[in-house]
């Protein structure tokens, strides 16, 4: 079975440096991962991907693997933080955040990488989801001949938590496996373009997309049913 994902984009109140948010989010991870449904976890910290795309507003994420597409260890989630149930700092209040339940749109087990690139995007009004799913399958694997962008994973994705400053019309998320620096990256993604490898359709901006350079902040983690099994 393909891996659901839980996306939890954050931005942490100017005063919290990044050590004390760190070291309070591996304590999360932590109580998230004892929780039935979540396989995985790793935290990201991040970075705008594309110089001419909308700027990110978020500078850490956590990435969860969900068992399937159920959204129970999501609500299951959502009931212990209102119950008191989990570590919780007094500035935790003044977090910005940003959460996406994703459905898998493919069958690749999710691999949450050293280092990512995401993609978020919503379809634009010329458009049904279904053909901008379509139109993406084509475009992930367009991008896939860049040197450096290795595997992708793709998600339909339904909020969760919604950005009480700036709400997000995201609708789709591509994960990107990569291996390099940003701006190879960005290099070997410009080579396939004027190779004719990927096209960049005069719409694009229609679409919002907004993309983030993800930088491991932790390693991989796994629910202690999981580690204990030796998977």
């Amino acid at each position: 079975m393909s891996n659901g994902i839980y996306f939890v984009f954050t931005l942490p109140p100017a005063e919290v440096t990044d050590e004390e948010f760190s070291a309070w989010y591996d304590t999360h991870v932590s109580e998230v991962l004892e929780i039935p449904g979540f396989l995985a976890a790793r935290r990201y910290w991040l970075a705008q991907a594309a110089p001419n795309r909308p700027p990110i507003v978020f500078r850490h994420l956590g990435a969860y693997a969900l068992d399937g597409s159920s959204t129970q260890p999501v609500a299951e989630l959502g009931r212990r933080l209102e119950e008191g149930e989990m570590t919780i700092e007094p500035w935790f209040g003044d977090v910005r955040v940003e959460a996406f339940i994703g459905r898998a749109l493919e069958d690749p087990e999710l691999e949450l990488s050293d280092h990512a690139y995401i993609v978020l995007s919503h379809a634009p009004s010329r458009f049904t989801t279904e053909e901008y799913y379509g139109w993406y399958y084509a475009h992930a694997r367009e991008n896939l001949t860049s040197e450096g962008f290795d595997a992708v994973w793709r998600y339909a994705l339904t909020p969760d938590v919604v950005d009480r400053v700036s709400p997000s019309s995201a609708t789709h998320a591509a994960f990107y496996k990569v291996d390099g620096e940003l701006p190879e990256l960005r290099e070997a993604l410009k080579r396939s373009f004027d190779a004719g490898r990927v096209d960049i359709p005069d719409w694009m901006p229609e679409g919002e997309f907004v993309s983030y350079d993800c930088l491991a902040a932790a390693a991989l983690t796994r629910s202690p049913s999981i580690a204990s099994s030796g998977h």
